[in-house]
């Protein structure tokens, strides 16, 4: 039976990150508009601390999320390479010795 790989833990850092980006610009992109045609059917939206913040700092919110996303996709193909080269050097290891032990 083979052992299976330990999960890398940066994977669900990385999904979580990437659904709270992709929340983030859909909030950003349509909170406006939605506020907007609330506005035209003459129904104001009430006053929201979320939507003052969004509307003022949501880029900011959206570029520190992209870092986090960049940020968490390396270190997630450095781990993945980091542990390939240690079972690639395992492997090769393991078959030195056994030509050692067939010589």
């Amino acid at each position: 039976m083979s052992t299976s790989e330990p999960r890398n833990p940066f994977y669900l850092l990385l999904l979580l990150a990437s659904v709270l980006f992709v929340g983030t610009a859909l909030a950003y992109a349509l909170v406006p508009s939605l506020e907007e045609k609330a506005i035209e059917a003459g129904q104001a939206p009430p006053p929201s601390p979320f939507r003052d913040a969004l509307r003022s700092e949501g880029w900011r919110w959206l570029l520190y999320e992209v870092a986090a996303v960049v940020v968490l996709s390396i270190l997630c193909m450095g781990l993945d390479r980091l542990r390939s080269l240690k079972k690639e050097r395992a492997q090769s290891k393991n078959r030195d010795e056994v030509k050692e032990t067939i010589s």
